[in-house]
């Protein structure tokens, strides 16, 4: 189970409002003060406690689930079957989320995310995650990460926890919505107004990412586009999907995708989808600008004017470092104990542990035995050490627990011992080859924009349709590591894999893991075993963009008939 918090961009810190979220039922209240010092960052703690109703903090999933089911009856029965469920916060309560609008966010809100599944043993497996929009206020962003917390105790403090920041959300979020996300202006403090489907308003929207999409609103003009992303110009009854020339097959895809989720969510089904691309006839050209108020083809900007599909944020030249986070003298104080390799032993069941891993991610690793100040105060001290250290607001924070570790985390030791890896996302075919407790990871590699660097993002529950015969894709199975190469990667991508390769092991010390290349259609078997179905003959017509437009086509059909 996986449970995500999401947090927009402009959000700040916990504010100190103790009176208005005891009112609203947010009884477990800790303001923060930090300061730093040679040995660290120290952080002051003060509980705010509501002392008409106390909040139990003993963790015991039945009794924390009668309390929530009571001060929260949207999140009565959270987590119990599977699948997403997203709650938005309203008057620092959370509210269900209509399931029809899953994948809309507005940037003047707070969402928490829940993702569950349950594995073939019956046991449940969750991710919490809880989203920040760039507008949210500093009170909703406090309100989410509490209910957070407090979402998490009720199902026994073992889901990881995630704080997500607009525009800058992990893999594993943006994993949960196939068809991407998309940002929208407003929100519940800015008396924000439900899409009428009647009504006509011109928008545009940018795609962005081959994988995990983001669709974000921007000024309808031709300046505000590009000849290397997808662009969804919705005009009311006529959605129509621009391909930029310099796009992938598999991001036109994702566009039409897209604007099929716009057509349904906001139009109920009623409006007609077309694609502008290289096959379009010079009157839907010219339909398609005039709908957008000017221009044409030729005044497109430049590949290069959309920014890289991933952004590469500068990394200075740090390591690795592990820090633990004690209260034991009364006061939170946080201290560096070591860089990697880690070793395993390092981490004390009775406290907390922050690992920096200077490739914006922050894990926050909870010790069993740790006291309940320490668990609660967790997500805010690593957000005060995101300040401390001058990081971006958006850097990811990832809440643990002991002996539940991912992969993602214990790659940073140098050897790891404990129950074999409880967090397999799939149950694949095991050899004594692969390394021990690990969980095979496919990664899309593709060389975007002006940068010439490489954009590398982990695909999760991946199967044989997510190896993108465009690009380089990496398998790493612990022991050894596949580059796949598509056979329409380009020359730069084919040339520099190895050295992406070498960069990605060299950040977890695994520079001497063995390498074999395998090209498109010559997979052995030990390849094809880390894929739940494997068709030798997916690749012989491979036209999925063809039929995804000749289904527009006989949905715009069938509405015209209605």
């Amino acid at each position: 189970m996986r449970m995500h918090t999401w947090r927009g961009t402009g959000a700040g810190t916990l504010q100190q409002q103790p009176n208005k979220w005891a009112a609203a039922g947010l009884l477990a209240l800790f303001v923060i003060s930090c300061s730093s010092s040679a040995s660290g960052a120290r952080i002051k703690t003060t509980r705010v406690q509501n002392t008409t109703s106390p909040t139990s903090r003993d963790r015991t999933p039945v009794n924390e689930r009668t309390k929530m089911k009571q001060d929260y009856p949207d999140f009565e029965n959270a987590g119990q079957k599977a699948g997403v469920e997203i709650w938005r916060v309203e008057d620092f309560k959370p509210v269900a989320y209509p399931k029809d609008q899953y994948g809309k966010f507005y940037d003047g809100d707070s969402y928490i995310i829940l993702t569950t599944k349950i594995l073939k043993s019956g046991a449940k497996e969750w991710d919490l995650h809880f989203w920040l929009g760039s507008k949210t206020s500093q009170d909703e962003a406090g309100a989410a990460a509490i209910l957070a917390v407090q979402l998490d105790d009720s199902l026994g403090g073992v889901p990881i926890q995630y704080r997500e920041v607009q525009e800058h959300e992990s893999q594993l979020f943006l994993s949960n919505f196939k068809n991407g996300i998309r940002y929208l202006p407003g929100g519940v403090a800015s008396g924000f107004h439900h899409v009428d489907p009647d009504a006509f308003e011109t928008r545009l929207f940018q795609v962005k990412g081959s994988r995990n999409v983001r669709v974000k609103q921007v000024d309808p003009k031709i300046t505000s586009m590009n000849e290397g992303d997808c662009f969804i110009l919705d005009v009311g009854k006529n959605i129509y999907v621009y391909v930029g020339k310099k796009s992938k097959r598999i991001e036109r895809l994702k566009a039409i995708s897209a604007a099929n989720q716009i057509r349904d969510q906001d139009h109920a089904g009623k409006a007609h989808v077309h694609i502008i691309d290289e096959y379009s006839t010079e009157h839907e050209v010219e339909t398609f600008f005039k709908n957008l108020g000017s221009g044409s083809p030729s005044e497109v900007p430049p590949e290069g004017a959309g920014g890289d599909d991933l952004q590469f944020e500068s990394k200075e030249q740090r390591v690795a470092t592990l820090y633990r986070v004690s209260d034991s003298t009364g006061n939170l104080k946080v201290d560096p104990i070591g860089e990697k390799p880690f070793s395993q032993s390092a981490l004390d069941t009775n406290d907390c542990f922050i690992l920096d891993t200077v490739d914006s991610n922050i894990f926050v690793w909870i010790g069993k035995k740790c006291n309940n100040n320490e668990k609660a105060n967790a997500m805010k001290t690593a957000e005060n050490y995101l300040k401390n250290k001058n990081y971006p607001p958006w850097t990811h924070v990832q809440r643990i627990v002991e002996e539940a570790e991912p992969t993602a985390f214990t790659q940073y030791f140098k050897t790891w011992q404990g129950q074999r890896q409880i967090r397999s996302r799939l149950v694949r075919e095991a050899s004594t080859e692969e390394a021990e407790g690990w969980e095979a990871r496919l990664l899309h590699a593709s060389i975007r924009g002006k940068s010439n660097q490489f954009s590398v993002e982990q695909i999760f529950d991946f199967e044989q349709n997510d190896l993108n015969p465009d690009d380089v894709m990496i398998l790493d199975l612990g022991t050894k590591v596949y580059i796949w190469i598509g056979n329409g990667a380009s020359v730069s991508e084919k040339s520099k894999c190895e050295d992406l390769v070498t960069d990605y092991l060299k950040k977890f010390g695994r520079e001497n893991i063995p390498r074999i290349r395998v090209h498109q259609g010559e997979e052995d078997e030990k390849f094809k075993k880390q894929f739940h179905h494997w068709d030798d003959n997916l690749w012989e017509n491979d036209n999925k963009y063809d039929n995804a437009k000749a289904n527009l086509l006989a949905s715009n059909q069938a509405l015209s008939l209605n």
